[in-house]
């Protein structure tokens, strides 16, 4: 059974992109170059396809015998209003929460400033590992082991994380994997209360 979507991520330069289907409750399917039913144009965003979906090895839904729409032939109506810009959601607010109380306590001096400089440091790793995970799925390449990711969220990296899962739109369906990444944060938050608190021993 053929499906109907628009490309709404294309890379010219690597031949790949993804097309979101007319029905929002689908997933975002893969589409390769190769993939067309014949040569045409470039792809360019926001242009309307047909294809069919299959599963590939990789375990992603992939389009195959892909053909351009006509505006006459696609199944939904252009939108006339852009929506309005979301609010913040709560996650948004938890991370910004969260390097204002690291900030607070640095210059209360309860918490030394070489910590924040680390969550910092952990901040920027986690995105570029969740980023290089990120190819690697698309490209078959080698996969970042999860235990890597769910370490650098429990140092302090999981603002950054949470954020390369929205942007990058990566981990956010795979329940084991978000379960894990929300016990990194409740215990990144033990760790940081146990540096503040009379109990820890260590110099920091």
């Amino acid at each position: 059974m053929r499906d109907q979507g628009r490309l709404v991520e294309w890379l010219d330069d690597k031949g790949y992109g993804f097309i979101q289907p007319n029905d929002p409750n689908k997933q975002r399917v893969f589409l390769h170059i190769k993939d067309f039913a014949r040569p045409g144009p470039r792809p360019i965003v926001g242009c309307a396809l047909e294809y069919i979906v299959l599963l590939d090895g990789q375990g992603r839904f992939r389009a195959q015998q892909v053909t351009y729409l006509k505006a006459s032939q696609t199944g939904v109506k252009p939108k006339a209003k852009v929506p309005p810009p979301q609010k913040y959601s709560v996650m948004q607010l938890a991370c910004m929460a969260y390097f204002v109380v690291l900030a607070v306590l640095v210059i209360a001096g309860l918490l030394s400033g070489l910590v924040l400089l680390l969550i910092c440091l952990m901040n920027a790793a986690s995105y570029w590992f969740y980023a290089q995970d990120k190819e690697a799925a698309q490209l078959g390449g080698r996969r970042v082991p999860e235990q890597t990711l769910h370490i650098l969220a429990f140092l302090g990296g999981w603002p950054a994380a949470w954020l390369a899962q929205q942007k990058l739109r990566h981990k956010t369906q795979k329940q084991p994997f978000r379960k894990v990444y929300f016990c990194t944060i409740a215990l990144n938050l033990l760790l940081i209360l146990w540096l503040i608190s009379p109990l820890n021993s260590l110099l920091i």
